[in-house]
């Protein structure tokens, strides 16, 4: 059964040097972690990486428990992950059974794509789990004002982005009350037939769709009700600044990720 005890995604309220650390620099170091991860294929720069994420896990406070937790609730994405490299027939074979041929490269593919998956989670949840929705609205606000973006756009796409992290949490909680409504109704979730499995949770979406719906509408009467017209006349209670410690972990994080990508190159050129 799937469970939304804990919610991916969602802000952890921890004293840690990765909260106090500016959003901007977080923000900009995660999107740049992504693309080395896409760009790199040595298990080096993997090893490298990892013991990164994994020290700024670690610095971050989030508990081991609470990052397995939410991997358990995405666990048929390295399922699939895993399955779909290994129809790859190119390389040496490894195993053959029937019409199933599995070749070395099929395994060392599927093998990448796993890690590559597994860190780009941590690096995402580390930088939703460190920063509450309004600072990372604000940090994007921010930066694509200083990439030349007009301010009415910038504000709309930050705007944009801060209503759908804050609407992740609320439509986890009210998924996990149909569930537990349906269930004491009788649906099998947890049935070994994925067919009646999947009839099961169509009670859980429709009803899941039309909350959604009902609370944007809502949202979007409150917003016009309160006189929300876009940056026009807002003011921001917490300006972001940068301090010493934000500039050296800056400098520290992105010099690892691009000793990573280097390390990459440098084992391919040999």
């Amino acid at each position: 059964m799937m469970r939304f005890d804990f919610i991916f995604g969602s802000y952890i309220p921890v004293e840690s040097l990765f909260h106090r650390t500016d959003p901007r620099i977080k923000l900009i170091f995660t999107l740049y972690g992504m693309i080395v991860l896409f760009l790199v294929r040595h298990w080096l720069s993997f090893l490298v990486i990892g013991c990164v994420v994994c020290a700024m896990l670690y610095v971050s406070k989030i508990k081991y428990f609470t990052i397995l937790k939410s991997l358990k609730s995405i666990w048929i994405l390295f399922l699939l992950a895993c399955i779909f490299p290994l129809f790859d027939a190119t390389g040496k074979v490894f195993f053959n059974f029937g019409i199933l041929t599995i070749t070395d490269e099929a395994l060392s593919n599927a093998f990448i794509i796993i890690l590559r998956l597994g860190l780009l989670i941590g690096l995402s949840l580390l930088m939703t789990a460190t920063t509450s929705p309004t600072r990372i609205a604000d940090s994007t606000e921010s930066l694509l004002k200083k990439m030349g973006v007009k301010q009415e756009y910038a504000h709309e796409i930050s705007m944009i982005m801060s209503l759908a992290i804050r609407f992740i949490p609320i439509i986890s909680m009210e998924a996990n009350q149909i569930m537990k409504a349906q269930k004491a109704r009788g649906a099998k979730f947890e049935d070994k037939n994925i067919i009646n499995r999947m009839k099961a949770f169509f009670p859980v979406i429709i009803p899941l769709l039309v909350g959604s719906f009902k609370r944007a509408d809502e949202l979007a009467l409150a917003m016009d009700v309160r006189y929300y017209h876009g940056f026009q006349g807002r003011t921001k209670y917490v300006k972001l600044q940068m301090k010493l410690s934000d500039y050296l972990l800056f400098v520290l994080i992105l010099g690892s990720f691009t000793f990573a990508l280097y390390l990459d190159k440098v084992i391919d050129f040999v």
